[in-house]
């Protein structure tokens, strides 16, 4: 086994890799679904491989982590305006808010970060790409998987750019920056991201995006993305902001874990 193999094998353990995320709220606040933290976390540990957070938020729900089998944990790094609402945006900032060191502590089992292609001018951009250059060398010291998330954004716009070849671009820069993995948007085209599959070279495990306006719409991303090279899933608000997020939780991991057809999961 390579080395990137080996410090990723406990999160592809199971083949393919979901990955629950509950950090937004260093991002964008205590959005619906995760105003009680504590709450949440419970009811969406059970049948995830990982929980992705704040090593401020693990400790706080750290029982969770605690038994035989519990998800492994991913420790978000960093922040940005990006995506926040109150007070403005402006042209974007870029800050890390947590050291490797900081995060293993925590008890972390993998970190990651933001790779924010086109924000702000020119040397906000350089700035993030030199604090994720250092925390990846940090990473490596300690020896935890390093997880990239490359996102191409423009002023004024909510959503991540996800035409085809922005995909390409965000897949080959994370992995040529020494991504051991990469969480990257899902374009829509199975054929496409294939193509996105094949010129990175880090495995990815794709984004779950916004509520989608019914979960069948949103599983199909999920089985599309994985029939098309995707080596997991993250999901957030689909799964928190969900009518049920317990039996959400387990419907996805059918999806990711067995391969199940979503039409046979939930009414369209």
């Amino acid at each position: 086994m390579s080395g990137v193999e080996i410090r990723t094998s406990r999160l592809f353990s199971r083949g393919r890799a979901f990955i629950v995320a509950l950090d937004h709220g260093l991002v964008m606040g205590p959005l619906r679904g995760i105003e009680r933290a504590a709450e949440v976390v419970s009811k969406v540990s059970k049948g995830p491989d990982a929980l992705q957070m704040t090593p401020a938020l693990a400790q706080l729900v750290k029982e969770n982590f605690a038994s035989r089998g519990g998800p492994l944990f991913i420790a978000r790094l960093d922040t940005t305006n990006v995506w926040r609402e109150v007070g403005g945006r402006s042209t974007g900032y870029y800050s890390m808010s947590y050291t490797v060191k900081e995060a293993v502590r925590a008890g972390a089992d993998a970190v990651i970060c933001y790779l924010l292609v086109g924000l702000g001018n020119g040397n906000t951009e350089a700035l993030n790409l030199e604090k994720v250059s250092e925390a990846r060398r940090e990473a490596n010291d300690y020896g935890v998987p390093f997880i990239v998330e490359p996102l191409a954004v423009k002023e004024g716009e909510y959503e991540s750019l996800r035409e085809p070849t922005v995909l390409k671009y965000l897949g080959r820069f994370g992995s040529e920056l020494g991504a051991d993995v990469l969480k990257l948007d899902f374009g829509g085209d199975s054929k496409q991201f294939r193509e996105v599959v094949d010129a990175s070279f880090s495995p990815i495990v794709i984004r779950g995006g916004p509520k989608t306006k019914t979960d069948l719409e949103f599983l199909q991303m999920l089985a599309d993305a994985l029939a098309a090279g995707a080596k997991g899933v993250t999901v957030g608000r689909n799964i928190w902001q969900s009518s049920d997020p317990v039996v959400f939780t387990e419907i996805v991991s059918k999806v990711v874990h067995e391969g199940a057809d979503p039409r046979n999961l939930v009414n369209s």
